[in-house]
């Protein structure tokens, strides 16, 4: 760091804590002073980083360039295995997760800024593994419940400013395009549960995530439900569509469908591609092994779906029963038993409004539009094969 080079020195304690907690070992000097040697890593590289900006065509060289990014490479290594030790104390996780998150966003996207394409080696994209240990950090540090009463309000506030400020170092890697739009769906879950600590930081990260690439956004909110679901599976039993756990999915279905807004047409591929994610999951796998006559195991799912129907057009909703009918065998069943209500339920929510559809030119206008803008998007996640039985 400048003239006194001890960027080195503060990087090699930290990594020799690193191999202490491997080993189990008492760490050889105290966890804070571990803590200011990786914070002052974190700034050296964003000095360092910043000094080869300013002197772009000047002072700034190939070896001065890759010497920044092997350090860089080495500092988000130690860091990440720092946060997946069991040993490491909670300030220097915390730590690690801030200077993890925070060089994301200003390495992501290296060298994609006007005049600054020289840059382009320090670009540095997350693996999946360290997207694993951040989504993980957030489960445990951010989504928990306070169980201490003993601690006083004042102590409180402070500690959910905390954590509302790890959900967003979070949430920017997804609304910057670090992290692929999929990674929001274990915060987006989260949505309704913890509304009131978190809601306008989930609502933001929602909105933006929409602006970057609709139809990942819809299928990362379908994946949430998804989650939500299969969690509710996994508790209990069975599932009970009457129970309040059960009634919380669908509230936070009924939230996502709002986030839509009235532009039907505007969310059409979107919303598309929604339902038949969702189809997919309650009808996979189609056999009930406990009950060969029964409803699949997961068709109570058409249920949450059902909350999504109004988004759709009028021509669409054709399209998707029909889609629906031919992953169930002969769409309704012979067996009226309420195990089938969902799927009984989610059709009469399609059918409904269909015979308005011949005598509105709307649709066929909509239809037109629907077809010049479909295309496969340049993303950040791979869209699906064209489906033959899934076409608007």
């Amino acid at each position: 760091m400048g003239h006194w080079n001890i960027w080195s020195g503060l990087l090699e304690i930290v990594t020799r804590s690193r191999d202490c907690l491997v080993e189990k070992q008492p760490l050889w000097v105290p966890e804070e002073a571990v803590k200011y040697c990786l914070l002052g890593c974190y700034f050296g590289l964003l000095w360092d980083k910043n000094s080869l900006a300013d002197n772009l065509g000047g002072s700034t060289t190939h070896d001065s360039i890759t010497n920044l990014k092997e350090r860089l490479a080495k500092f988000m290594q130690v860091s990440k295995e720092i946060m997946g030790l069991e040993g490491a104390g909670a300030q220097l996780k915390e730590e690690a997760f801030i200077s993890i998150c925070d060089l994301l966003i200003v390495f992501g996207h290296c060298g994609e800024a006007n005049g600054q394409t020289p840059l382009k080696p320090l670009a540095f994209k997350p693996d999946e593994g360290m997207g694993v240990l951040l989504n993980i950090f957030i489960q445990d540090h951010v989504f928990i419940e306070d169980e201490d009463e003993d601690i006083d309000d004042h102590q409180k506030i402070e500690e959910l400013h905390k954590r509302r400020n790890f959900l967003a170092c979070y949430c920017k890697l997804v609304v910057y395009n670090v992290l692929p739009t999929k990674s929001a769906a274990d915060v987006l879950k989260h949505y309704v549960t913890f509304y009131n600590d978190y809601g306008d930081i989930i609502k933001a990260t929602l909105g933006k995530a929409r602006e970057n690439n609709k139809t990942n956004c819809a299928k990362t909110m379908i994946q949430s439900l998804i989650y939500k679901f299969n969690e509710l599976q996994q508790e209990v039993a069975g599932i009970d569509r009457g129970s309040e756990d059960f009634h919380a999915i669908k509230e936070l279905a009924k939230r996502f469908a709002l986030s839509f807004g009235l532009d039907a047409l505007k969310n059409r591929d979107a919303v598309a591609s929604l339902h038949r994610e969702g189809i997919l999951v309650a009808v996979n796998p189609l056999e009930n092994p406990e009950d060969p006559a029964g409803a699949p195991p997961n068709l109570a799912f058409l249920e949450i779906l059902t909350e999504f129907t109004g988004k759709l057009l009028k021509q669409d909703k054709k399209v998707v029963l029909g889609y629906l009918d031919k992953r169930v065998a002969g769409g309704v069943p012979n067996s009226r038993g309420d195990d089938w209500a969902p799927l009984n339920m989610y059709r009469n929510s399609l059918v409904h409004g269909e015979g308005d559809e011949g005598r509105s030119g709307a649709g066929h206008q909509a239809k037109r539009q629907y077809n010049r803008k479909r295309r496969r998007s340049g993303s950040d996640e791979d869209d699906d094969p064209d489906d033959e039985d899934f076409r608007m």
